[in-house]
This record gives C-alpha cells, sequence and structure tokens, in this order.
C-alpha cells in the first residue's frame, strides 16, 4: 500500500516539474519573440514581422486607434514609419490557459510620415500557438506621461 502511494507520489511530482519546465519553455520563447520583434520594428525587417504577427492580429497603438497586421507591416514595407530605437525593460511574460501575455515598457525614438517623435509605452502583448508555432495576435500600447 505504501509502495503504491510513494509511486503515485512521484508521479505527480515528475508531472508537475514537466508542466512547470513546459511553462519555463513557452516563457523564454516568448522573451526570445518578444526581442526578434523590437530587432525587427528597428530593421524594418517586414519578414520577421510576417512570421512574428498572427493573421489575425489586433495592433492597438498608443493613441488607442487599431490597426490590422496588413497595416502595420506595410507602415514599415513603405517606409512611413521607421523605427531607430525599440529598447525593452521590465518584461515578463506569465501563462493564461493556452495564452502567453508578455508586458513590459519600451522607449521608442521613430518617425512617423516625416515626424519624429521619442517616448515611452507600457504595453501587452497576446501570443497564441498556431500550427505549432507562438504567434502574436494582440497588441495594446499605452504611452506614459511625459518625464518632468
Amino acid at each position: 500500500m505504501h509502495v503504491r502511494l510513494a509511486l503515485r507520489l512521484l508521479f505527480y511530482t515528475v508531472l508537475l516539474l514537466a508542466a512547470g519546465e513546459v511553462f519555463a519553455d513557452a516563457a523564454d520563447d516568448i522573451e526570445k519573440l518578444e526581442q526578434e520583434r523590437f530587432t525587427a520594428y528597428v530593421n524594418s525587417d517586414v519578414a520577421a514581422l510576417d512570421r512574428i504577427f498572427a493573421d489575425d492580429l489586433v495592433y492597438i497603438h498608443s493613441n488607442g486607434m487599431p490597426d490590422t497586421k496588413s497595416a502595420v507591416v506595410r507602415s514599415f514595407a513603405s517606409g512611413d514609419l521607421k523605427i531607430s530605437r525599440f529598447d525593452g525593460e521590465d518584461i515578463k511574460v506569465r501563462q493564461v490557459g493556452d495564452v502567453m501575455v508578455a508586458i513590459g515598457l519600451v522607449h521608442v525614438d521613430l518617425v512617423n510620415k516625416g515626424t519624429a517623435a521619442k517616448f515611452d509605452l507600457r504595453y501587452s502583448a497576446i501570443y497564441i500557438k498556431q500550427g505549432g508555432e507562438w504567434r502574436l495576435v494582440q497588441v495594446h500600447n499605452a504611452r506614459m506621461p511625459p518625464k518632468t
């Protein structure tokens, strides 16, 4: 009887450890994807953005206006949007069911249709698995008040 109980406890312990490792691997994957996304913004790498973004991406800009994947990618491809700095800090990734959520702070320097801007954003990014790959389905940006 005690051997059976010990074996069950061992089985459940291994199962929990494996689940924790899977989460840690997924969190690492999302952290890497976030860095790839930030680098793609600075390099206007539309191929990387096309790979990272889900086809049904909803991108909420810091002014509250929504955009689609095609509109965001087009702004980089056309040269209308040039980002020279997109540096993340305090980025945290957590799992909510089958979804991975990244939140953080980014420091941004850009030129949008000839107008330069420099600001900080708090953001959230939601990833889901599609076709065995993590894809970005939702981004929401909120501009931080200017530093005084």
